[in-house]
């Protein structure tokens, strides 16, 4: 398993992994008319654009030379956050058949350690309230709620929003001393 960073010609299979992951995870959670337009052809579009940008990448996991996973961070976006000090988690997002295999776990490592490099202190993300799997993962990894809490846009699906402190993650998690 490696971890870099998504390249231009990835686009498609974040993409695919995107469309794949939605069908599973939110079917039954989101109106199945929604989850009926997430198509191939708008995901690659959409992460071709965000892989572009080369100050807040898009990680991708490559096991035997094949993209599994996928992971965004940004700067959050939230009006209660100051975005030069609290990072938020876009989408991780791996294929429904890799689930349960540290793929998600690693992304996370990595992505948590890049926040804590450019010196935030917090990173966010957004989960749909009803998606238990993923609450539950967010929630072994040491993310709490943190009372933010929203619709999904055009939907009336709700969100609630998950938050970990990077000084405790790093030191505790991944062993990296916050000291600079």
């Amino acid at each position: 398993m490696s971890i870099r960073r998504a390249l231009a010609a990835d686009a498609e299979t974040v993409g695919r992994i995107h469309v794949e992951s939605w069908n599973v995870a939110y079917r039954g959670i989101m109106p199945d008319d929604v989850i009926a337009k997430t198509d191939l052809a708008y995901r690659t579009r959409f992460w071709a654009e965000r892989i572009a940008d080369r100050e807040w990448p898009v990680f991708v996991i490559e096991e035997h030379g094949a993209c599994v996973a996928f992971c965004q961070m940004i700067p959050s976006r939230d009006a209660d956050d100051d975005p030069g000090r609290v990072g938020h988690i876009t989408s991780l997002h791996v294929l429904p058949q890799l689930r349960g295999h540290g793929y998600g776990r690693a992304l996370m490592d990595h992505v948590l350690a890049e926040f804590g490099r450019r010196d935030f202190t917090a990173v966010t993300l957004w989960v749909l309230e009803e998606n238990r799997n993923a609450r539950r993962f967010y929630e072994k990894y040491g993310f709490h709620l943190d009372g933010g809490t929203r619709r999904y846009p055009r939907t009336n699906v709700p969100e609630v929003r998950y938050r970990i402190g990077l000084n405790r993650v790093l030191k505790d998690r991944l062993g990296k001393d916050t000291r600079a």
